[in-house]
């Protein structure tokens, strides 16, 4: 369903900025956008699961040497998820704050299936380097970072989460990030009257105060429903006719 709806507003996203984006300033919203989404996971985990850890060596009484962990402090069960969250990266974009020309990403759809309406005070941009996805960067950051992260969630069995992992990873250790570069009000304050100044500089916006236009209903039928045929020389997705009675 949502890549039937993120085709439908691909022309929409089209018209966006191309622009040069620093690199550091994207690691440090991989970066921290890979903890808001660590911890939400965690949250989710049931205590009560533990996992095996040990070197799968015997004791000199014939024991292997292992102990319980609960799995959300596993630096296997982090990895796991980490490399789940790096895929679920592209299901974000870069963007710009209308407002200060801030760089930021952003889920197109939120959790619940609903358009991001926080679209409304951005602009869609894409990086120069095209070959590097977002989900490129997850990993990187991941791997050059692994034991860090790792230990800093296995050094801390008391805590469900670790609200500090994002100031510690991204800042203090990976030096990703620095304090301009994190959304404040001033980023994220767009008013109607703001959006009719922008439109009378830049055009009138794809997206509109209020964020993106809501698609057909369409759009939310199967994939299977949707058939190519040719119109004019050209071909077209249009749904099968009975869908339409």
């Amino acid at each position: 369903m949502k890549s039937s709806v993120f085709i439908l507003l691909l022309p929409l996203l089209l018209t966006f900025v191309s622009a040069r984006i620093d690199p550091k300033n994207l690691k440090c919203l991989v970066c921290r956008t890979t903890f808001e989404e660590l911890n939400t996971v965690i949250k989710s985990v049931d205590k009560w699961k533990k996992v095996d850890v040990g070197n799968f060596r015997m004791d000199a009484s014939g024991n292997l040497q292992q102990q319980k962990l609960p799995a959300h402090r596993s630096a296997v069960y982090i990895s796991e998820v980490i490399d789940g969250i790096c895929k679920k990266m592209d299901d974000y974009v870069r963007v710009y704050f209308k407002a200060t020309g801030k760089l930021a990403i952003m889920q197109l759809m939120t959790p619940d299936g609903k358009m991001n309406g926080d679209f409304s005070k951005t602009k869609f941009v894409t990086d120069d380097d095209l070959n590097k996805s977002l989900e490129y960067y997850c990993e990187r950051m991941f791997e050059e970072n692994e034991d860090e992260i790792t230990d800093l969630y296995k050094n801390r069995p008391e805590d469900d989460v670790m609200p500090d992992a994002e100031r510690e990873i991204c800042f203090n250790h990976a030096e990703y990030c620095e304090e301009w570069m994190l959304p404040n009000e001033e980023d994220t304050t767009w008013t109607e009257e703001m959006e009719r100044e922008y439109v009378k500089v830049h055009g009138p916006d794809p997206y509109g105060f209020g964020g993106l236009p809501q698609p057909p209903p369409e759009a939310f039928e199967d994939d299977d429903d949707i058939e190519t045929i040719p119109d004019d020389g050209q071909d077209e997705e249009v749904l099968d006719p009975k869908d339409e009675l």
